[in-house]
């Protein structure tokens, strides 16, 4: 599914009238294909603002290790989007502050923007179901580096 076309004329948002993105003709075809991608999370729920703040998916991952784990986890489109990429927060529980790879107190880094669209945020394909099940391997890796000391994989 093709959601963007990168190198393309990007295709604006907004209509000039400071409307959100979601209610552009372009935005409401992109929610669409959010939404469809989102299935695959059927615990997750799109919450949308009444006030004109951000949309937000928001669910619940359990734990690899210990099921009744549970981590509250948020997709939260910003303004731009999908210029600018979601962003991803851990909710609950609180994670340990002194965690690798995690921005602030509960944002966790799920790739290297620097290394550009192969291996991060991509307009054309990345969708917040794209994002969560990033999320949750990086819970398992959270919880793999909290049991033995030491984050799994490669620390490029």
């Amino acid at each position: 599914m093709t959601l963007y076309l990168a190198g393309a004329a990007l295709q604006s948002t907004a209509d000039g009238s400071g409307a959100h993105w979601s209610t552009t003709p372009y935005g409401r075809w992109r929610l669409a294909a959010e939404s469809e991608a989102m299935k695959r999370f059927p615990g997750f729920d799109l919450h949308l603002p009444e006030d004109g703040g951000d949309l937000t998916w928001a669910g619940v991952l359990r734990s690899t290790f210990k099921r009744r784990r549970r981590y509250l986890v948020k997709v939260t489109y910003p303004d731009r989007f999908p210029h600018q990429a979601p962003v991803v927060s851990i909710e609950q529980p609180a994670l340990d502050p002194a965690a690798p790879h995690l921005l602030g107190c509960n944002r966790p880094c799920l790739y290297r923007g620097a290394n550009g669209s192969r291996n991060g945020y991509d307009p054309a394909r990345t969708t917040a179901a794209t994002l969560v099940a990033w999320t949750a391997l990086w819970i398992h890796a959270y919880e793999t580096w909290k049991a033995i000391g030491t984050w799994p994989g490669s620390e490029e």
